[in-house]
């Protein structure tokens, strides 16, 4: 008998991080909207760039 109120804990972390991770780049999206307005994808930029220094 599966019970619904039962979660598995895998996929509660994997969910619990990924909503994590949505309101940090949430909140990098408008920190960089009030700095850089002109620009189209900031956020993106960055974190390929941060992602490019890290492979180095």
């Amino acid at each position: 008998m599966a019970d619904e109120n039962v979660v598995d804990f895998a996929n509660a972390k994997w969910a619990k991080d990924l909503e994590r991770k949505d309101e940090k780049v949430q909140d990098m999206r408008e920190r960089f909207a009030a700095a850089l307005p002109d620009k189209k994808t900031p956020v993106k930029d960055f974190l390929r760039k941060k992602k490019a220094k890290k492979k180095h």
